[in-house]
């Protein structure tokens, strides 16, 4: 018996080997007659599923063992944990600081705000009203940090000094000051902080406090020279 396997056009004839196959099946199951019955018919009998508890070993062959069951259910998926591992546990030992930061930008952004409308040079009455909108967007990130750590809305309370400065170029002198020494104190938070997504919040609010002291020093430059 022969079959043609059809390929670029030309037939290619291989014939079967039974001889193979007997060899493959005494292996497998020894005894048992592979052509019993009219196997070659179309009323065959299909063979019975074998589990694999049951198969019998072939030589160099490991059985198949069955999957592992998935552990797991929804207190395995992140954020249904007890102690998340970004802004959770690890996050309220820096509580205390994550507040005071938020006063701060909060009390800056008035101020910043305030003295906008004050002066009368447009450079200096934009750059402030900038850092104004930077620190209050600064403040609701950090609210938003600890409501992610308390699951509680904070309610700060700012106190705004009223100063009164000779010119605006010791205004922006001490908005400097107040800049550089908050992108010093984000860095100093972010070394001190045990939670990687907290510390990555403070080095941003950090080093964009460091980038508008530049920009002070840099507009106090031209007012001076």
């Amino acid at each position: 018996m022969e079959n043609t396997i059809s390929g670029g056009g030309q037939g290619v004839s291989a014939a079967y080997d039974y001889r193979v196959y007997d060899q493959v099946w005494q292996r497998v199951s020894p005894g048992v007659d592979p052509y019993a019955g009219d196997s070659l018919g179309e009323n065959a009998a299909a063979p019975a599923p074998v589990s694999a508890e049951s198969a019998p070993a072939v030589a160099g062959v490991q059985p198949a063992q069955p999957a592992p069951a998935q552990e797991g259910g929804e207190g395995d998926l992140p954020g249904a944990e007890r102690n998340p591992c970004c802004m959770g546990t690890e996050a309220q030992g820096s509580l205390a600081v994550l507040e005071g930061f938020i006063e701060e930008e909060l009390a800056g952004c008035r101020c910043c705000l305030s003295l906008s409308k004050r002066v009368s040079n447009q450079s200096a009455a934009r750059l402030l009203r900038r850092i104004a909108g930077e620190k209050q967007a600064a403040a609701r990130e950090l609210c938003a940090a600890r409501f992610l750590i308390t699951g509680q809305q904070y309610a700060p309370a700012i106190t705004v000094e009223h100063r009164r400065w000779e010119n605006l170029a010791q205004a922006l002198r001490s908005c400097y000051h107040q800049e550089a020494c908050g992108g010093f104190n984000y860095q100093r938070a972010a070394d001190e902080a045990v939670d990687p997504c907290l510390q990555k919040l403070f080095n941003r609010l950090g080093e964009r406090a460091s980038r508008r002291a530049g920009e002070v020093m840099e507009l106090l430059g031209c007012l001076l020279c």
